[in-house]
């Protein structure tokens, strides 16, 4: 089964040996072969990323995560990709995909960053607007300490930027594993529980399933 395939690809990932991709189905598709080839790439390339990426800096560790998905994932719609108007996507589903829109690019690069020892008090989802046309667009920030301004890794703009110079975008709300949060300035007040979002608490199930819910979101 699906989920059961991908608790063997994050056992494989946690334990750091070869990945366990399993023995590939013979298929006159030779297309979809080549796809799952390169998902299976994609999910090699993520456990290097982790394993090479351990030892480095806070910094680093942010500029090559950010990077990595930038260049891994193509944009693509719910609809498109999940016939769904809003599906928020476990880190695997996008990889296995290698698509995703903003709420996954986000997703994914949070997870990976946890994996990789980066504290939950410093990574928050943002919800913001894009100024230019009101669409919505989630980012991830990234805090490195009290009362510091916060850093923002997107897929729309590839540069790693303070969230002052980011003009480009209105700061909505933002959330992480308890609670959602208001902006006041660059800090961040609790504003009420993460209940209020039913599709984080969707993504937290699916991911348990899968297997991948050891390091909490």
């Amino acid at each position: 089964m699906l989920f059961d395939h991908r608790r063997q690809i994050f056992a494989g990932l946690l334990l750091g040996g070869g990945l366990i991709m399993g023995t590939a189905k013979a298929t006159p598709q030779a297309a979809k072969e080549h796809r799952n080839e390169q998902a299976a790439q994609r999910v090699q390339d993520w456990q290097s990323l982790i394993a090479q990426s351990m030892h480095l800096s806070d910094a680093e560790k942010l500029k090559a995560v950010n990077a990595f998905f930038n260049q891994q994932v193509r944009f693509g719609e719910d609809q498109e990709l999940w016939g769904q108007i809003d599906y928020w996507a476990s880190p695997l589903e996008t990889l296995e995909l290698g698509a995703g829109d903003c709420e996954d690019f986000a997703i994914a690069k949070y997870y990976t960053l946890r994996l990789l020892g980066i504290s939950e008090h410093s990574l928050r989802l943002v919800y913001t607007t894009l100024a230019s046309t009101k669409q919505a667009h989630m980012v991830l920030g990234f805090w490195p300490g009290s009362g510091t301004t916060p850093l923002v890794l997107d897929n729309l703009n590839l540069e790693i930027l303070p969230i002052a110079q980011r003009l480009d975008l209105q700061m909505q709300f933002a959330f992480g594993p308890a609670h959602l949060y208001r902006f006041e300035q660059s800090s961040l007040q609790v504003a009420g529980d993460i209940e209020l979002l039913p599709h984080w608490q969707v993504l937290m199930a699916r991911m348990k399933r899968e297997g991948t819910g050891e390091v909490s979101l």
